[in-house]
């Protein structure tokens, strides 16, 4: 009483394998244009919350007057005097 041994399964054919290739091929490539596209979308993110970050910073009111770094406001000449001690 011999039982017969099953047949050995064959490997995927040479067609086969080129298409499984092929398709391995195609997803990482789009895998990597996806991971381009986020990187350049979160640069442009970047950009555009450092512009708006910066405008805000730097706009200053109408009314604060002309201001020079350190240097206070500045003050007419004809409203100078030792009294006053420069305003």
């Amino acid at each position: 009483m011999c039982i017969p041994s099953p047949s050995v399964p064959q490997g995927p054919t040479q067609a086969e394998r080129e298409a499984i290739e092929a398709e391995k091929r195609k997803q990482k490539q789009l895998l990597e244009e996806e991971r381009r596209n986020a990187a350049a979308l979160k640069a442009e993110q970047l950009e555009i919350a450092q512009a708006t970050i910066r405008g805000q910073r730097n706009r200053r009111s109408l009314l604060a007057g002309v201001r020079k770094g350190g240097s206070g406001f500045d003050v007419a000449e004809t409203l100078k005097s030792k009294q006053t001690l420069g305003a």
